[in-house]
């Protein structure tokens, strides 16, 4: 147990672990931002694509 002791008393005066802890929340709330942009604007970009395929369909087959 002494042998932790003083990595811990390390660690924990340590800015990396703080900067790492800042980093994984900011990338949670931008993932969540980007979960919630996706389904507010799901139906929008579901006709967007289906409609961009179907053009490229179109073309494919010489219409």
């Amino acid at each position: 147990m002494n042998a932790i002791q003083p990595n811990a008393r390390r660690m924990l005066r340590s800015k990396r672990g703080a900067n790492m802890v800042e980093y994984i929340i900011l990338v949670g709330v931008v993932a969540l931002l980007a979960i919630g942009g996706f389904g507010l604007f799901k139906g929008s970009v579901v006709k967007k694509i289906t409609s961009q395929g179907t053009q490229v369909e179109n073309v494919e087959q010489g219409q």
